[in-house]
């Protein structure tokens, strides 16, 4: 039903445009245009900042709202029927709403490249980023200063605090872990915070956030968030700030598994692998297989799907 209405809804804004009307009325529909992919994006970015939300959750949400949907279509037709818009009003509307449309899926794929190049700049990314940094304190100012510092191998990083971050942050606790977790949900920042759990609030993929957590005093990195897009710059930050620690990341596929391996995760462990797994052993315990049988299986599976690759099938894959 979703993608009929879908359908039915661009279908329905196709029959009202009239492509003659961007040769009779260039400079209005570009002016309309520069309303909603400018003047809309860069007042929500810098809403978003002035809040402390991160550069890279600024930047998607004025990308994401750099178009007009199906809302501004009842409203334009409404102020139609009270006489308040003209045809050539209602007509630039649909132009620039199917411009913004299809641009804007191509938009959002350059957040990472524009985020990239705001980090390159010095002055924009510390301008960027000012309401960030003071808007909730970095996890260091929580720690007793005069306390010694603790063996790396007794300290863990966790990146995200969703439902497997929970779990193994709760594991590692009862088993007298030292944690810092990384999370951009602000409600879960001030949540742990209040419950005395060292957090850092920022995005993983920054220096300054690993720094803050303290990675280079930690013996381990954990990557729990699912679908992060930049698991690889998060690893490879890591390693510059402590070539020592070891990263476990969570991935959701298994051709995701050797770029990770590649980019220096000391184990990768796979959504669909697990799964996988799971049903494995399900199956043989339901038809009577023995604890030696069903361990046999599950060193076979974890060897296939989650084992390190060696140098010939990582060149292998690369061919």
């Amino acid at each position: 039903m979703r993608d009929a209405f879908a359908v039915l809804f661009f279908v329905s804004v196709g029959m009202l445009f009239n492509p003659r009307y961007l040769l009779e009325a260039p400079g209005l529909v570009a002016a309309t245009l520069g309303v909603i992919m400018l003047g809309k994006p860069l007042a929500a970015l810098g809403i978003m900042l002035l809040l402390g939300y991160p550069s890279k959750v600024a930047l998607a949400v004025a990308v994401t709202l750099a178009q007009i949907g199906e809302f501004s279509f009842i409203l334009a037709m409404l102020g139609k029927d009270l006489g308040l818009l003209t045809d050539a009003a209602t007509n630039t509307l649909v132009a620039a709403a199917i411009v913004s449309i299809t641009l804007n899926p191509l938009l959002y794929r350059l957040v990472d490249a524009a985020e990239a190049w705001a980090a390159r700049q010095p002055r924009l990314w510390s301008w960027l980023n000012a309401r960030t940094r003071t808007s909730l304190l970095p996890t260091s100012t929580l720690a007793p200063s005069m306390t010694p510092p603790l063996d790396p191998r007794y300290r863990a990083v966790v990146v995200g605090y969703g439902p497997v971050g929970q779990t193994v942050t709760r594991l590692l606790r009862d088993n007298d872990i030292e944690l810092t977790i990384i999370e951009l949900n602000r409600e879960t920042v001030h949540h742990l915070r209040a419950a005395g759990v060292s957090v850092v609030y920022g995005d993983a993929n920054h220096r300054e956030t690993l720094q803050d957590a303290r990675v280079e005093r930690a013996g381990s990195l954990i990557l729990s968030a699912s679908g992060m897009r930049a698991s690889a710059e998060v690893i490879r930050l890591a390693r510059e700030l402590n070539p020592a620690i070891r990263v476990l990341v969570r991935t959701a596929y298994v051709h995701e598994i050797p770029a990770l391996y590649q980019a220096g995760a000391e184990c990768v462990f796979s959504g669909e692998g697990e799964v996988a797994l799971a049903l494995t052993e399900a199956t043989l315990r339901t038809l009577g297989a023995t604890p030696e049988q069903i361990d046999r299986e599950r060193d076979r599976v974890h060897a296939d799907l989650f084992a390190r690759p060696t140098q010939d099938s990582r060149h292998a894959h690369r061919m």
